[in-house]
């Protein structure tokens, strides 16, 4: 079962369309910042964004539904 989250787009630390290349953006990100990310796939499977988990959104305009693909705590 996969878990889904919403966000602002425009929160996105990274975006790619290649896995690896947001993974190690992620990785590199979470070792200067010492916060929780997580990587995400866009509904239609075609972009990966990084986010940082304290910036998920409830219900709101602005949010865009995205697939959990990796936590980096």
């Amino acid at each position: 079962m996969s878990e889904n989250v919403l966000f602002n787009p425009g929160q996105a630390i990274s975006s790619t369309f290649d896995f690896n290349e947001a993974y190690v953006s992620a990785q590199i990100y979470r070792k200067k910042s010492n916060k929780p990310l997580l990587v995400v796939q866009e509904k239609d499977g075609k972009l990966y964004c990084v986010f940082d988990k304290s910036t998920a959104q409830e219900n709101s305009m602005e949010s865009k539904q995205y697939r959990v693909i990796k936590h980096l705590d």
